[in-house]
Formats: structure tokens, C-alpha cells, sequence
């Protein structure tokens, strides 16, 4: 397998499925590659100062060497399906992007997530269909020479991983080494947004869990996701779902 320089360790598979609305805060951790077919939905994978628009229908790449985050909105429902795994492999540096695959790629992507439920003979067939799709799939993918803010990096890391504690853009730029004001240019630049707009967003993801997933009060929901008051949750939480607390659970 390491012949060709190229070669794949813990392959494995999910699917994400949401109602409405997903924010995915990504993961700070080493992640693997990803190879994804959006099955219902749309959404924008967000990386450092990049933004890449999926639909219903593309196969997406997300690269392990990338911190990257995710917004998904569905009408009504949100479904991906991956492919993971820690992808060996020093030809170049890419970022995530949109694949031009036929209908029997995005076929073998399902099956191979089908046979990695199975046994070691299926595990064995998985890997070998996979190395068939990275044929088709690495010599059309894109290199990048786009330069990271490291300083970005280190900011969205450290609100995604600080979200449920009390929080202050003073803090997170202490945190950077950085300035206030420099936090602040950074996320409005790169990301479009303020470092508070996107720590409301963490904190609506998971309120949403909450309301999906449990009985609790939309008071009691406020108060564990870091909002000071029930009003403000409910109005960031319209801003960004386009509906209410109650409204939304009760769709649910």
C-alpha cells in the first residue's frame, strides 16, 4: 500500500443528520480527511478566511490539516454522509472544495460506508473500493498556496473550545497575544462576522440539541448555553433559525 507513497489509516464512517438548523463548532484535536455527499440541504464549511457553499447533491473534500467549521441550514431536514480517515500523503497542501464525480463515485462512497459496518472481509473490500475512489479523486483536487492566519486559528480554537465559560473578546485577545481591535478586524475580514456573532452561533447549536433532545425549560435552555437573559436567547435565536424556541421544538 505504501509503494505509491500514498496510503489510508482508520478509514471509518457517519452520517450527520439534523433538523432546520446545525452549527458544527468543528474540533480543535488533528482531524481526518473527510470525503462527503450532501443528501439533503445546504451549507458553508468555513475556514480561516475561505468559505465553500454546498448543496444538495456535491461531494465535498475536507482536508485533516485544516481547522475548519460548518453551518447548515435544511428545508426541513440536513443529511451528510462521510467517509474519514487519516489520508498519507505528501503530493500537496489542498483545502476543502467541491468534487466533479459521476453517479458511480458517489455510488461507491455509500457503498463503502454499507461495507464498513460489516466484518474484516467487508473492512477489506471498503479499503480497496476507497483506494479506487482516491484514483479518481486526488488527481482532480485543486493544491492551495493560501497563506493561515495563525492568529485566526488560534482565536476560533479558543471560542470553540471556551463557548460555556464567561467570555470577553478582551479575553480571547489576551489569549492571541493580539489586540482587541485586531481580534476584531481578523474575524470581520476573514470571517464576516464578530467574534460575539460567532460564539452566539456555538451557543444556538447547542441550545438546539437541548430543545431536540430534552424536556427542559427555554429559560433553563438559556441559562446553560451562556445567554444573561432569556430575551436576548430568544432573539438570537430567531435572528439565526428564523424562528422561536418554542416554535421550533414544538416543529420538532
Amino acid at each position: 500500500m505504501q509503494n505509491s507513497g500514498i496510503f489510508v489509516s482508520e478509514l471509518s464512517t457517519a452520517k450527520h443528520a439534523f433538523q432546520s438548523y446545525h452549527f458544527c463548532r468543528g474540533n480543535s484535536n488533528k482531524r481526518k480527511t473527510r470525503i462527503g455527499i450532501i443528501q439533503k440541504g445546504r451549507g458553508t464549511y468555513i475556514y480561516l478566511n475561505k468559505k465553500l457553499n454546498v448543496a444538495e447533491g456535491d461531494v465535498v473534500v475536507i482536508p485533516e490539516n485544516i481547522y475548519c467549521y460548518s453551518e447548515w441550514h435544511g428545508d426541513p431536514s440536513i443529511e451528510v454522509l462521510y467517509l474519514s480517515c487519516f489520508l498519507h500523503y505528501e503530493g500537496f497542501r489542498y483545502e476543502p472544495q467541491i468534487l466533479d464525480v459521476g453517479k458511480e463515485e458517489r455510488e461507491g462512497i455509500e457503498r463503502i460506508a454499507r461495507l464498513l459496518s460489516g466484518g474484516q472481509s467487508e473492512m477489506l473490500e471498503a479499503y480497496a473500493l476507497f483506494y479506487r475512489l482516491l484514483q479518481t479523486v486526488l488527481p482532480q483536487m485543486k493544491p492551495s498556496n493560501v497563506a493561515f492566519d495563525k492568529t485566526l486559528q488560534a482565536a476560533v480554537e479558543y471560542v470553540t473550545t471556551n463557548w460555556d465559560r464567561p467570555f470577553s473578546v478582551a479575553a480571547l485577545a489576551k489569549a492571541c497575544c493580539v489586540s482587541e481591535s485586531t481580534v476584531y478586524h481578523l474575524f470581520r475580514r476573514e470571517l464576516g462576522q464578530t467574534p460575539i456573532n460567532f460564539l452566539n452561533s456555538i451557543r444556538i447549536n447547542v441550545a438546539i440539541d437541548y430543545l431536540e433532545n430534552t424536556n427542559y425549560a427555554i429559560s433553563t435552555v438559556s441559562n446553560l448555553v451562556g445567554f444573561p437573559s432569556e430575551n436576548h436567547f430568544r432573539r438570537i435565536f430567531a435572528n439565526l433559525t428564523g424562528t422561536t424556541p418554542l416554535k421550533y421544538r414544538k416543529n420538532r
